[in-house]
C-alpha cells in the first residue's frame, strides 16, 4: 500500500426541490409526503419523492 492520498471528491450544489404541477392531486400528495419525511429527517425518502415529482407526467421535468 502506498502512502499517497486521493484528492477529495468535489460535489456540486444540490438540485432545488421540484415544485408541484398546478392543480395536480398526485403532485400535492407527493409534496405532503415529502414534508412529513423532512420533518422526520428522512433524507433518503425526501430524495425519492423529489425524483417522483420530477418524473411525474404532469410535472414535465421541472
Amino acid at each position: 500500500m502506498s502512502g499517497s492520498l486521493t484528492p477529495p471528491v468535489q460535489l456540486g450544489e444540490p438540485r432545488p426541490a421540484p415544485k408541484p404541477a398546478a392543480e395536480c392531486d398526485i403532485c400535492q400528495v407527493l409534496v405532503n409526503e415529502r414534508q412529513l419525511a423532512e420533518a422526520r429527517g428522512d433524507k433518503s425518502k425526501v430524495a425519492d419523492l423529489n425524483i417522483e415529482l420530477r418524473n411525474h407526467p404532469e410535472h414535465e421535468g421541472q
